[in-house]
């Protein structure tokens, strides 16, 4: 079970990369942000995991806090997009 989930681990590790190099090749900011949700979402989805294989909740509360900065991520990033003022 535990070999199964870290080759998920591993899966989700290589998908991440490829985000990282589309947030850097890309010149749209809308495809910059997309892959910015995917690489927040894979991290979010290795941490909890992680938490099930070492059985840590320290990575649940970690993923918790990296969801709630991907939703004020996105919404700063759709509030300057639509010319809003800070």
């Amino acid at each position: 079970m535990n070999t199964v989930l870290l080759a998920v681990v591993v899966v989700l590790a290589l998908v991440l990369l490829i985000s990282l190099l589309i947030i850097l090749s890309r010149a749209w900011l809308t495809d910059r942000l997309l892959a910015v949700q995917l690489l927040e979402t894979l991290g979010v989805a290795i941490l909890l995991v992680l938490a099930v294989v070492m059985q840590q909740r320290a990575f649940l509360d970690t993923a918790l806090i990296l969801v709630l900065l991907a939703v004020v991520v996105t919404a700063v990033f759709t509030h300057r997009q639509r010319g809003g003022k800070s």
